[in-house]
């Protein structure tokens, strides 16, 4: 019978305890992530933290910074934001909700669209002990509001998703419309833009993918009913961490990144009402040197001022490993059928392993430069553009372009400091360039 009152006991015991415990849990998983926390647009720091028994009251300090920073200056925005937090403490996790914290300055603005003592941004996270996190982001909706001239009316933007105590997770988005009048009657309209992701941040670099939808937008000037109009709308990207592959004990190689994206458009109506059709573009680069790569990427901070005798030496370090290792290029696809016929082109470079120090002699990339380059245009597209025309008559004559019933067609193979036609003539890299500019 003790020992029973005793389990029962101790239950209860751990039942009122567990709060405090996961309070105090809550506050290192708080304070620990903003010490983990790395971004290139922004800086997250912590402002308070007061713990209690069932909940805490907290506060976060976010600074935007490099491009995004100055976007905000420009637009007259502050660029320190504090976002305050309502923590739970339950007997397995920790949920909370954010707000973002209006000054006063911003309070007018808010209220005219949003109303008055409405949040613009709400966050709710519920986190387990083991540090996952779901969490849902939402900017509140705007009903159509006018202010100075200009009207608003968008939906809810959610975004929902999960996170490991490693940093990982996937999320996903949605905006059903959004409608923008400006006080000179010129209109935005967009209707079901849709994306997500799955992956992890490191450092300059999203490993993983993440893609784009978006059902259709417009851009209308009201005085002359003339539209720009974007429908079905994809875009996605890639970022894969790659080991190669050695025979038995050989060295291990170092990780490769291979990056690939997509852009994807249905139609395009532009405001002379002519229509292009199934947009296609697909870049890819492989066999990056992932460690080198990083390096670059980490230095992109400083690119934006003088360079010291350090940091120059720094980025051309990186970059002379970055090419020695071996790169590749390509552009799968990049094609639209206009209204004067189908356009479409490829092109696909590798520069094979084995070049020292490029940036003390870039000259060098010819010698393991290899590649072929296809592009296909509609005759009738040539001939409506007089320079376009000049030119493609020129490369038609050299022999380097050839013409059939509709189409201008360009062939080639690149092979080191030289390019080798499609009828097998062969012509100087150097000359090429000098034949198109």
């Amino acid at each position: 019978m003790l020992g029973k009152v005793g389990a029962v006991g101790g239950a209860v015991a751990v039942a009122l305890c567990w709060p405090f415990a996961t309070g105090q849990i809550g506050e290192r998983i708080y304070l620990d992530t903003f010490g983990q926390y790395e971004n290139p647009y922004l800086a997250v720091s912590n402002d308070t933290y007061q713990r209690g028994y069932l909940t805490s009251e907290a506060v976060s300090k976010i600074e935007l910074k490099d491009e995004l920073k100055f976007l905000f200056e420009d637009e007259g925005l502050p660029t320190v934001w504090f976002v305050k937090h309502h923590v739970s403490h339950g007997f397995m996790g920790v949920s909370s909700t954010s707000e973002l914290v209006v000054d006063d300055a911003l309070k007018p603005m808010t209220a005219a669209l949003w109303g008055e003592g409405v949040s613009p941004v709400t966050f709710t996270t519920n986190t387990a002990l083991t540090r996952k996190t779901d969490f849902t982001f939402q900017i509140n909706p705007i009903s159509e509001k006018e202010v100075n001239g200009t009207s608003v009316a968008v939906a809810s933007f959610v975004m929902q998703g999960t996170v490991n105590a490693k940093g990982a997770g996937e999320f996903h988005y949605q905006l059903p419309s959004a409608n923008l009048t400006t006080a000179a009657r010129e209109e935005m309209v967009l209707k079901g833009l849709k994306g997500g992701g799955k992956g992890y941040l490191d450092g300059q670099f999203w490993i993983g993918d993440q893609a784009l939808t978006l059902d259709e937008v417009r851009f209308v000037d009201l005085n002359s009913e003339q539209s720009l109009d974007v429908a079905e709308l994809a875009v996605g990207m890639e970022n894969v961490l790659i080991q190669p592959e050695v025979a038995e004990g050989q060295e291990k190689p170092e990780l490769q990144l291979s990056n690939s994206n997509h852009i994807k458009v249905g139609k395009v109506v532009m405001l002379d009402g002519s229509e292009y059709r199934n947009f296609n573009f697909q870049m890819a680069f492989s066999e990056l040197d992932y460690p080198s790569l990083s390096r670059l990427g980490d230095m992109t901070d400083d690119l934006d001022e003088p360079l010291t005798e350090q940091q120059a030496m720094e980025v051309s370090a990186a970059l002379d490993a970055l090419v020695a290792k071996g790169l590749a290029f390509s552009i799968n696809d990049l094609s639209v059928l206009a209204p004067e016929g189908q356009v479409t082109s490829r092109l696909n470079m590798t520069v094979a392993p084995g070049i020292s120090n490029i940036s003390q002699n870039i000259g060098q990339i010819a010698e393991k430069l290899g590649g072929d380059l296809h592009l296909s245009l509609p005759v009738e597209l040539v001939e409506a553009d007089p320079l376009l025309s000049e030119r493609i008559d020129m490369l038609e004559q050299s022999a380097i372009v050839e013409r059939n019933a509709t189409h201008y067609l360009l062939d080639m193979q690149i092979e080191g400091d030289k390019v080798i036609l499609s009828n097998g003539d062969q012509l100087p890299f150097a000359m090429l360039f000098m034949l198109f500019m």
